[in-house]
């Protein structure tokens, strides 16, 4: 178990850190995707350190989707672009039920779409969870969580290079498009972070107890983030969605006010110091 003060890891001067680079989800725009998750995330990665590939992903024929107003064929091979080291595919439709989507549905709709959303986002934490569960029998240094389906606008080799000497509390995500939460398009971190970060869907229950509901995906990451002590760290890496058809969505890049900034690494840092502090009691 990592302590508030504890290093990303420890690593030796005459041994390369090891990145592990997880993706998830659907690949459903990965042939105009793949140049920029290359050029932008796996050769920096590579630069650094020893790199290993890991992916989950459904396996679809066809995607469709009202709220992004998508309706197309999927190549289901696709995903062997990646080249990845260890992929496990699935079926989708699984996971709901033993998420019980049901009943967290029954909690509110905040996407307003009949629940559709709601089922994307339950798809996505279980890929999440079960890609940091690949990753961490391979026990890295470093960590990257990424969609496959974002063209990535910026080099991550700084972001990396940083986060290699953070303390493993820390968690490095883009700063735009918080809404309330924490945005969730990216992570980079220790091995203890992202397995937190990947395991977020075991806490549904817990934050639907909390809120009453109902479950936005920025918001359920800051409860996720600050329930395991772990502190956010905006970066200014962008990404951009791009549906099935190839279509690129304008985003909005402006980055989190300072002031709602320094509001949130007090309530982050705030719930660090109380975790530490329970472990301390619990152990002593």
């Amino acid at each position: 178990m990592c302590t508030a003060g504890q290093a990303v890891a420890i690593i030796e001067p005459s041994r390369r850190p090891r990145i592990a680079i997880g993706f998830f989800g659907v690949t459903r725009s990965l042939k105009w995707t793949l140049p920029s998750i290359r050029e932008n995330i796996i050769e920096p990665a590579r630069r650094l350190g020893d790199v290993r590939l890991f992916a989950h992903f459904y396996q679809q024929t066809h995607i469709t989707n009202p709220r992004s107003g998508e309706d197309d064929p999927l190549d289901p091979e696709e995903y062997r672009l990646l080249e990845c080291d260890e992929v496990r595919l699935e079926e989708p439709g699984h996971c709901l039920a033993e998420a019980r989507y049901e009943w967290i549905l029954s909690h509110g709709d905040a996407f307003h779409d009949g629940g559709k959303s709601l089922a994307n986002l339950i798809h996505q934490l279980h890929s999440l969870q079960a890609v940091g569960r690949m990753i961490n029998a391979w026990q890295p240094d470093l960590v990257v969580l990424a969609r496959p389906d974002l063209r990535y606008h910026d080099n991550l080799e700084n972001a990396l290079r940083k986060q290699l000497t953070r303390s493993a509390r820390y968690i490095s995500v883009p700063d735009w498009q918080w809404y309330g939460g924490v945005n969730d398009r990216l992570a980079i971190g220790s091995t203890h972070a992202c397995h937190a970060y990947a395991n977020r869907i075991d806490l549904i229950p817990a934050y639907l107890r909390k809120t009453g509901g109902p479950l936005p995906a920025e918001r359920f990451l800051r409860f996720s983030l600050n329930s395991h002590g772990l502190i956010p760290v905006a970066t200014s890496i962008t990404a951009s969605r791009v549906r099935a058809a190839g279509r690129t969505e304008d985003e909005n890049f402006k980055p989190i006010s300072t002031s709602k900034m320094l509001r949130r690494y007090a309530e982050s840092f705030l719930f660090s110091f109380l975790r530490f502090q329970k472990n301390n009691l619990i152990n002593s």
